[in-house]
């Protein structure tokens, strides 16, 4: 029964345990692929991992490219490609300094991607970047959460169980613990994941550590700003990533939405 850990530099060391916890996060598909669709040029999306987003992108017979800084998520990527018999530009690099062949009318970063940015200097360096590297009258969207300062008390500091979902012939059972710093922005992320079989026989066991950092509106709008965006809007995406029903639709902004950034570059 192995028992591994994936911290530090390494976000996840594991393609197959990322589609195992994230196999229920649905609703933001259907957004994506529509955005690609209306791109209106070329797409890129950063942060691709294994293809959760950019897979259903491809085969709804959409062109986009995919960019991710970890090569084992990208090994991963790429043999499903080959085994749905897709094609298109796989780069490795990292979002804050990346160089590809041309400019795009769409650069998406999905799923708190965005987040992992842990200094302003690193966000601005990403949106920098992107904004170098769009074609004229092209944009960035940027979907991530907004803080809530209820569930930053409510989760913080004390392990909770999240979700049990099926895995193969049993489930697979994860927990997860937040440490905030709420001075620095910072939500230290724990999060322990159990593989049991059909008789409910614990077969593996898993832990991970991330760093996000939350952003708040009004500082959003001025990293874009100090970026050189200077047009931008921001919009409710959708209230829970797994529930493919609760798309915000056009209201107000709300503490603890997802939020979809648009940045237009000129």
């Amino acid at each position: 029964m192995p028992e591994t850990s994936a911290s530090g530099g390494a976000y996840y060391l594991d393609p197959e345990l990322y589609d195992a916890i994230y196999a229920d996060v649905v609703a933001d598909i259907a957004p994506h692929v529509a955005l690609v669709r209306g791109a209106g040029g070329a797409a890129l999306e950063l942060c691709c991992g294994n293809g959760r987003l950019l897979i259903p992108t491809l085969e709804a017979g959409l062109a986009c490219d995919g960019l991710d800084y970890d090569p084992n998520m990208l090994a991963s990527l790429r043999a499903k490609l080959a085994a749905r018999g897709l094609r298109t530009t796989v780069l490795q690099a990292d979002m804050r300094d990346f160089s590809p062949r041309e400019r795009y009318a769409l650069i998406a970063i999905p799923f708190n991607s965005f987040l992992h940015n842990l200094t302003q200097g690193d966000q601005l360096a990403t949106l920098r970047c992107c904004r170098h590297h769009l074609a004229p009258g092209g944009r960035v969207v940027i979907t991530a959460f907004h803080p809530s300062a209820e569930k930053l008390l409510e989760w913080s500091g004390v392990e909770k169980f999240s979700r049990e979902l099926p895995w193969r012939d049993g489930l697979v059972r994860i927990w997860d613990r937040a440490d905030d710093d709420r001075v620095e922005q910072i939500r230290r992320m724990t999060r322990r994941i159990e593989f049991t079989d059909a008789h409910g026989k614990v077969t593996r066991r898993e832990s991970m550590k991330f760093d996000l950092r939350y952003i708040y509106k009004p500082e959003m709008e001025l990293l874009l700003n100090v970026a050189g965006f200077p047009r931008y809007e921001a919009r409710p995406a959708f209230a829970d990533y797994r529930d493919a029903s609760s798309l915000a639709g056009d209201r107000p902004l709300q503490e603890g939405d997802n939020v979809a950034w648009t940045a237009w570059g000129d």
